[in-house]
């Protein structure tokens, strides 16, 4: 953290050297940094601030995960580079019934351990029947259940879709309408866990073993070409994996509801007012905002720990550990958060920070 530091002061400040040379007619003597004491100080309080009023929280949510990192990255952080990547289509037995099965196509045949159901359109004539039934997870033989969900569409692929809803966005919603268990099979590596039969193996490697296990098995029907977009870090170039891990989350769409008030009853006006509409847009679909990183370098979180996970949330350790002691009736040991907090936390309240807020 010292050579950071460091570095900090030499690189940043070729930037504003160069800055003015360009001739940003800045006021200079008011610069800052978001990790400047002022502006710490403002990160703690809006942050206990929020959690105090329920607005930021802890939860084992599907994240954007960078496995060379280790860290969970923002949407903004993930790049779609179109590739040539394959469609692999095998069978699942159908349990109870001797020669029937349920075809699946995916990109990802290694992720089939943590499939936990499949899915198929209530409106699919052909495979409707299905529903209510299991399907023999091969490999492992665990019985699935096969579902009627609107996400599988009957004209797309086989009509049937697997379901694994800690490693897909789109299968975890699922997951959620079906109350389907989450199975994670991913190490912080991106290599597989020991809910696999592979611990410890690459996705590629893994991949390569489940087909040729499928292919003893008989299951395996073709594999083809097929044009996809892989989401990779813009820093790290490694693939993005969805992953299931715990979170700290700010609750963006409550948050979100004022900022539509003040738009809808004319406090607030877009001009051109056709941008009303993006914003309304943008708005009403808001997603809650992973504000947590697994890195090093940052505003580490204002949370402990009491020795049951019991969660204090203070300005500071003092406040903190009176807060727990206060809790236990006697004094105890704490343990601090160890995430730091996204930067557009702090990059967030420049407009208020900068200028002394909140003294």
């Amino acid at each position: 953290v010292e050579t950071v530091w460091k570095w900090k002061e030499q690189s940043g400040g070729t930037i504003c050297r160069q800055l003015r040379r360009l001739g940003a007619s800045c006021d200079w003597s008011r610069e800052r940094f978001t990790m400047d004491e002022g502006l710490s100080r403002a990160v703690r309080k809006i942050f206990v601030n929020l959690y105090k009023d329920g607005l930021i929280y802890k939860a084992k949510k599907l994240v954007n995960w960078d496995s060379k990192f280790m860290t969970a990255v923002s949407d903004l952080e993930v790049v779609q580079k179109e590739t040539v990547g394959k469609m692999y289509y095998y069978k699942y037995p159908i349990e109870g019934e001797e020669g029937q099965f349920i075809h699946i196509a995916t990109t990802r045949p290694e992720t089939m351990f943590g499939d936990t159901a499949v899915a198929v359109s209530k409106e699919n004539e052909k495979l409707k029947h299905l529903i209510g039934k299991n399907a023999i997870l091969p490999i492992v033989n665990r019985p699935i259940p096969i579902v009627g969900d609107e996400h599988a569409d009957p004209e797309k692929g086989t009509g049937a879709v697997k379901i694994t809803p800690a490693h897909d966005f789109n299968d975890f919603e699922v997951g959620k309408r079906h109350n389907l268990p989450l199975i994670n099979i991913l190490n912080p590596d991106a290599t597989l866990n020991e809910n696999t039969p592979f611990p410890g193996m690459d996705t590629q490697t893994a991949r390569q073993k489940t087909i040729e296990k499928l292919e003893e098995l008989g299951l395996m029907e073709k594999i083809e070409d097929h044009p996809m977009v892989i989401p990779y870090g813009d820093r790290s170039n490694v693939v993005i994996e969805p992953m299931l891990t715990d979170q700290w989350f700010v609750d963006a769409p409550k948050l979100a509801v004022k900022a539509i008030e003040a738009v809808e009853n004319g406090d607030m006006e877009f001009v051109p007012k056709s941008y009303e509409k993006t914003y309304f847009e943008w708005m009403r679909n808001i997603q809650p905002w992973c504000i947590s990183r697994q890195l090093w370098w940052g505003h580490q979180m204002p949370i402990w720990y009491g020795p049951d996970g019991e969660i204090f949330c203070e300005e500071n350790v003092e406040e903190a550990q009176a807060a727990a002691d206060r809790h236990y009736g006697r004094h105890v040991e704490l343990t601090r958060e160890t995430d730091v907090l996204d930067t557009w936390f702090s990059s967030g309240l420049w407009a208020f920070s900068t200028l002394g807020w909140p003294d």
